[in-house]
């Protein structure tokens, strides 16, 4: 009887311990803040939403437009709400800077997925990106090794911000490992689609022995694609790329893409959301530095690819999976 009587008290203590946890994660309301309404960050937010229901946590979507002033109104607009943190894509290193200090001054963790700046770091919840130059270098490596010998050419993003200069040499250093292999073009597109058909199709007609071609995000190798495609030259240039988007995963199943690094946006804006309720519980120590999550995709495992377009069964399996261990020391740039 008396073990009996124990063990009800305990069940009881459990349900309410597992009952206040419930009222404290109901209690938590988060913003969300986005540079832009495209895909990419759509899809970051999307998943995050469903991620933050899923925990009993509040959030509210904000976007910038790459406007910094709306960036700002809509962290003080959040601030003055009372949530209680704030996940943000920044537009820029500036109006980092803005909404740090705004956040600080009202007590607010806020944390970064990219625009990471070791200065901005102790006064954050932490930033999260992904390692330019390791990013691209597999996709060099993956052309180094099944690539006998010949001429490459590579298709870039915007020149001037930095991450499409880094992705550049990240791929040439993969590519080093195979020294028949040669860089004969390398062409900015500034990440629109139909300026990458423009620069495909030139450098197609400049090389037509072209084996190789590197694109630095699948929106602009789809365009390369169809340049190639309508040229006869798609069985002959193998082409990489990067972001592991819906699209850029339509291509490898087709077989005109053979290899993408995926850095997801989805599984990333769950995993920064769940660090920073660690922050906001007390439960992780503010101010470090994460790699995002990142994820080689050709035909081989595209069935197990992390998604863009996630849904509630893979959010389910990402609540489940280790949060990514901070980088000590963080990055020095």
């Amino acid at each position: 009887m008396k073990r009996s009587i124990l063990s009800l008290v305990l069940i009881m203590f459990l349900v309410l311990d597992v009952w206040g946890l419930a009222v404290a994660e109901e209690e938590l309301e988060i913003a969300f803040i986005r540079a832009t309404g495209e895909p990419y960050y759509q899809y970051g937010s999307q998943a995050a939403e469903m991620a933050a229901k899923m925990l009993g946590v509040k959030m509210i979507i904000y976007t910038s437009n790459l406007d910094p002033a709306q960036e700002l109104a809509n962290v003080q607009d959040a601030i003055s709400r009372g949530v209680d943190g704030i996940l943000i894509y920044a537009v820029s290193l500036s109006s980092e800077r803005a909404a740090v200090d705004a956040a600080s001054k009202a007590g607010v963790p806020i944390f970064f997925q990219y625009g990471y700046h070791p200065d901005l770091l102790p006064k954050s919840a932490g930033f999260m990106q992904i390692d330019l130059k390791a990013f691209a270098r597999p996709l060099g490596e993956w052309m180094a090794e099944n690539l006998e010998s010949g001429k490459v050419a590579i298709i870039e993003g915007t020149l001037g911000r930095g991450d499409a200069e880094a992705y550049s040499e990240g791929f040439k250093e993969g590519l080093a490992k195979n020294p028949n292999l040669k860089v004969v073009a390398q062409v900015s597109a500034e990440w629109n689609r139909q300026k990458a058909y423009e620069a495909a199709t030139n450098i197609i007609t400049a090389h037509p022995d072209l084996v190789g071609l590197f694109v630095q995000n699948e929106d602009m190798a789809v365009g390369a694609a169809n340049a190639l495609e309508r040229l006869g030259k798609l069985d002959q240039v193998k082409i990489v790329s990067q972001n592991g988007a819906p699209y850029g995963l339509d291509l490898i199943r087709e077989g005109k893409l053979q290899l993408t690094n995926a850095n997801p946006p989805s599984i990333a804006s769950v995993m920064a959301l769940r660090i920073l309720l660690g922050v906001i519980k007390g439960e992780i120590e503010p101010g470090h530095f994460y790699w995002a999550p990142t994820q080689l995709i050709s035909k081989d495992n595209l069935e197990v690819a992390y998604r863009w377009d996630a849904d509630e069964k893979d959010i389910e399996a990402w609540l489940q999976l280790p949060l990514p261990e901070p980088v000590i020391p963080p990055p020095a740039s």
